[in-house]
């Protein structure tokens, strides 16, 4: 009996041993060092920017180069969620007709939060955002969130919201909307 317990002891000892070699060799995440993070960081920056540049030149063949392969974006009202391209492009389309022009000024309090390997981010930042409609300039102060993933080795955005945070700029620009709206209707 001995013999057998010694025998089952040291197969144990030798199971417990190599599933602990295992474990110890076992592949380990990445984990960034602050260098590595701050390259990150400044790469998501650079993706919104090229969004912005893109959306300013309405160019859809760059903007879509900034969004991942599918994207869901959150418009102002509850009804409006967008979840395809085609529906994207619509959108994106449709608004670049009803402004003359628009203008991004510089990202402020930008927040970025980053999985430990970066693959996944959020950005969250203040821009001021000009339209220009006619003779008249609507001046936003626009509060964006995105979402982020990493594909083919590139930052892509995934998903985002915008939000005016000043009312008025936001009842202007929606006065000036509604003035060009009329103006364009067939007189009776």
């Amino acid at each position: 009996m001995l013999i057998i317990w010694d025998y089952v002891m040291k197969r144990i000892l030798l199971l417990i041993s190599m599933l602990f070699f295992a474990v110890a060799c076992a592949p380990k995440e990445k984990e960034l060092t602050p260098d590595q993070i701050s390259i990150e960081k400044k790469a998501i920056v650079k993706v919104m920017k090229e969004y912005n540049d893109a959306s300013e030149a309405k160019s859809w063949s760059r903007l879509v180069e900034t969004l991942a392969s599918e994207v869901r974006f959150y418009g102002t009202d509850s009804s409006e969620v967008i979840t395809t391209f085609d529906d994207y492009k619509d959108k994106i389309i449709n608004q670049w007709n009803l402004f003359d022009s628009q203008k991004y000024g510089d990202m402020t309090n930008v927040h970025i939060e980053m999985d430990p390997n970066a693959s996944f981010a959020s950005i969250i930042y203040g821009i001021p955002f000009d339209v220009t409609i006619g003779q008249k300039i609507a001046h936003l102060f626009l509060r964006i969130q995105r979402t982020l993933k990493k594909e083919n080795d590139k930052w892509v955005i995934v998903s985002g919201i915008v939000g005016s945070t000043d009312p008025k700029q936001a009842l202007l620009l929606q006065q000036i909307l509604e003035e060009k709206a009329a103006a364009q209707q067939p007189s009776k």
